[in-house]
This record gives C-alpha cells, sequence and structure tokens, in this order.
C-alpha cells in the first residue's frame, strides 16, 4: 500500500501514547479499538461522540481519519483530516496521514502539495525519503488529465488604455477619443482542457494536449479568446526530476477577429535539490503572426524557477526571465526582462494565501511613428490568491484572486493601471 508505511508508524505512536492516558472513556477506547485492529467498530463510537474541548476535537477527527484509511474509505477519511491539518497546519503527522488518503483517492494534486509542505518541517531522513519517493511517483501522471475554471472578473481597465485624456505631438495638444482611454468593464472568464499521455516506456510518456482560455467581457474592453494546441514528450526520474521537449501551436481572437497565431517549441527541466527545494528551467522559440499588422516576431526566451519548502505552512518562490524579438517591423521587436517573488501560506482554519509581485522591462526597437521616441515600458503587478482547503463541492474548489497592474511607458498611449478581481472555482481532474 503506498505510503502507508509512514502512516502507520506515525498513527500508533500517537495512538497508543494517547490511549495510555485517557482511561476508560470513550476516546480511549475508540483509540485502542484502532490500536487493536478494529477500525470499523471505532467509527461507530467516534462518530456518535461529541467532543467538549478542542483537544477532544482533535482526537477524534485523527482517530476517525486514520480508522477510515484503515478499512479503505479513503474519501470518508479526507474531511475529517483536512479539517485537522486547518486547525493545525504545523503538525506535520495530520499532514501526511491526508496525503495518504488523497493518494488512495486519486486526489494526486492535493495530495503532492501537503507532502512538499510536509519537506518544510524538517522530516526524519526516513521519512523524508519516503516522502520524496511519493513526490516522485505522483510526477508522473495518469493516461490522461483535464482542468476548468469559471471566474468572474470585474476590471478597472480590462482593455490596459491610458488614463491620459490628453496627448502631445509636434508642440500641439490632441483630446483623445472616450474609446481610447481606460473604462470599467465586467465580464466572465472561462478556462478548460484536456490532454492525453500514453506511455512510451519505463519513465516516458507522451502528451497530447487542447486548451482554451476566454474573457468574455462587456461593450468597455474586447472579448479575448485563444486556443492552444501542443504535442511533448516527458521523461522522469529520481528526486522529482522531469524532462519536457514539445511543439505547441495558438490561435487568438480579439472581438471575433483573428489577432495573432503562433507556433514553437519548448524545452523544460526541473528537479528537486536537498529536501526542500525544486530548481526549473525552460527556454522556448516562437514565430507570432500579427494578422491585422501583416509582420511576423520571431521570440526566444528563457526563465528559472525556485519553489522552497521553508515551514510546514510557508512555501516560498522566485523566478527570472529573458525574452529576445527580432522582427522586420521594429516595433515587434526588443528585448524583456523581468523577475517575480512570491509564496503561499496556510493559516489555521485552512486559508490559504498566495502573494506574487512581479517587475518587467519591456524595450521596443526603434522610434515610435508619432512620438519619435524609444519606446520602453516598465511594469510592476502584484497578486493575490485565496481559498480554503475546507470549502470545496465535488471537487470544485473556489478562488479568489485580485491583481494590481501598473505600467509606466515612454509612449504616453502605452502607460495604464489596472485593479481587478477574479471570484470563481477550479477544478483539475
Amino acid at each position: 500500500m503506498r505510503f502507508n508505511l509512514v502512516g502507520v508508524v506515525v498513527a500508533v505512536l500517537v495512538l497508543c501514547s494517547h490511549a495510555g492516558s485517557v482511561g476508560a472513556s470513550v476516546l480511549g477506547d475508540a483509540e485502542r479499538t484502532i490500536a487493536q485492529g478494529n477500525p470499523g467498530a471505532a467509527i461507530k463510537t467516534l462518530s456518535s461522540y461529541s467532543p467538549t474541548t478542542p483537544d477532544e476535537t482533535a482526537r477524534r477527527l485523527w482517530a476517525l481519519g486514520i480508522a477510515y484509511n484503515r478499512i479503505g474509505r479513503y474519501r470518508a477519511a479526507i474531511a475529517p483530516l483536512n479539517r485537522l491539518v486547518a486547525l493545525y497546519p504545523r503538525h506535520t503527522q495530520y499532514r501526511l496521514e491526508l496525503a495518504f488518503a488523497l493518494i488512495k483517492a486519486e486526489q494526486g494534486a492535493r495530495a503532492r502539495y501537503h507532502l512538499e509542505q510536509a519537506k518544510g518541517a524538517g522530516l526524519d531522513p526516513m521519512i523524508q525519503a519516503r516522502v520524496q519517493a511519493e513526490i516522485d511517483k505522483l510526477a508522473t501522471p495518469k493516461l490522461w488529465q483535464g482542468h476548468f475554471s469559471f471566474a468572474l472578473i470585474p476590471e478597472s481597465n480590462a482593455a490596459k488604455r491610458t488614463a491620459a485624456q490628453t496627448i502631445s505631438l509636434g508642440g500641439l495638444t490632441f483630446d483623445l477619443l472616450p474609446a481610447a482611454r481606460a473604462k470599467a468593464a465586467n465580464g466572465v472568464e472561462l478556462g478548460f482542457g484536456v490532454a492525453v499521455l500514453p506511455r512510451l516506456g519505463d519513465d516516458l510518456r507522451a502528451r497530447f494536449s487542447a486548451d482554451v482560455n476566454a474573457r468574455i467581457i462587456d461593450g468597455n474592453a474586447p472579448d479575448d479568446v485563444t486556443v492552444s494546441l501542443g504535442a511533448s514528450v516527458l521523461k522522469f526520474g529520481d528526486f522529482n526530476t522531469q524532462i519536457t521537449a514539445g511543439v505547441f501551436a495558438t490561435q487568438r481572437w480579439l472581438d471575433q477577429v483573428e489577432y495573432t497565431r503562433s507556433h514553437g517549441a519548448r524545452l523544460t527541466y526541473g528537479r528537486a535539490f536537498g529536501q526542500r527545494a525544486y530548481v526549473s528551467g525552460n527556454a522556448e522559440y516562437e514565430t507570432l503572426t500579427y494578422l491585422q499588422g501583416g509582420y511576423d516576431v520571431h521570440r526566444q526566451a528563457i526563465s528559472a524557477q525556485l519553489r522552497y519548502a521553508a515551514t510546514a505552512q510557508l512555501m516560498v518562490r522566485g523566478g527570472a526571465r529573458l525574452e529576445h524579438r527580432a522582427s522586420d517591423f521594429t516595433q515587434g521587436a526588443g528585448v524583456l526582462v523581468g523577475a517575480t517573488v512570491g509564496g503561499d501560506y496556510t493559516f489555521q482554519g485552512g486559508v490559504r494565501l498566495g502573494v506574487d509581485v512581479s517587475f518587467d522591462q519591456n524595450r521596443f526597437d526603434g522610434q515610435h511613428p508619432l512620438f519619435g521616441v524609444a519606446r520602453v515600458d516598465r511594469k510592476w503587478a502584484a497578486n493575490v490568491r485565496m481559498t480554503n482547503q475546507n470549502w470545496s463541492y465535488a471537487g470544485f474548489a473556489p478562488l479568489l484572486k485580485l491583481s494590481l497592474e501598473a505600467q509606466k511607458s515612454s509612449v504616453a498611449l502605452n502607460a495604464y493601471r489596472n485593479v481587478g478581481a477574479s471570484i470563481g472555482f477550479t477544478r483539475s481532474f
């Protein structure tokens, strides 16, 4: 049974320590019953028992979770263990038992999250090795994957237009039309996709995917729809190592008018270093065709990311990126450099908060035909995500996002500010 060694060792040690101190109490009887190999009887006792103190609540949830796991009712075990982890996020044994239930219930993404968080608690080397082995197994995906998300997206400037009301050209001042200025907008965002991963050999998979992302906005910003297709080969190894090489193609529409087409190739590499760190890198080449402008942009980009489990509750991350664009149309060519820092923290009670802050500097070749200067954009962005691990229905988890973008530009028309929110739900399967 996968991960059973860690779960059993921890469970028995904790249960026996409780049983010796509670005498003939209801909880003590239930704990001893589980330790003696009769978890079904313990479930009947615990289901009718109402705890009166926080300690009794924790012991009841822990015993119920273990009992359900031991009789193979893994989905039933998730609820009490999930609540227990929310109440005591620093207790690694609770998190590991929850991960065990999630693995057996085929909820690999959630299980992997808790296993990686547990690595931040400074585990015993033997348990650390088992945790890493489970993460390595979960990194090898099942034969198919899918995702779906839906959100309401009110934004102060969804089209990312300038807030300026006038511009100066050649010493003259011109009023901008209302359609060219920032306006608040409301809409919905839909995302869905599917991938199949046929097995090519030991630790080797192919992956064929199709994804759609759509932002349907009211009249103050254009609708934006992107369709992506991909084909790649994935190689897996120890220490959560994954190498992916593949090709992709995309097509994008703005207000039902085809805007761009692209095709390219991508290579990624990632692996764990030590007990807590995971490093990944990405190299990409893409040819973008702007259909309305009638020109191509050849984009080359590299990026690197670091993820580190600082504690059982805190995951921190950072990354850097570099992009070079070449084009016969000088306004499409240039160089972008950027960096991102952030992290996720799980609070007592189950609330998970993620924050990321990024900065990009984007330089364009040549001079702007109207303003007569080289265009340089500097953009700051901050994103906050919040969810609660206790809130889910049929696998769908609610998600709240808040975002702020502020771009300064040497070309006034390209400076903007946008504050937005995303209120919806998501599911991977």
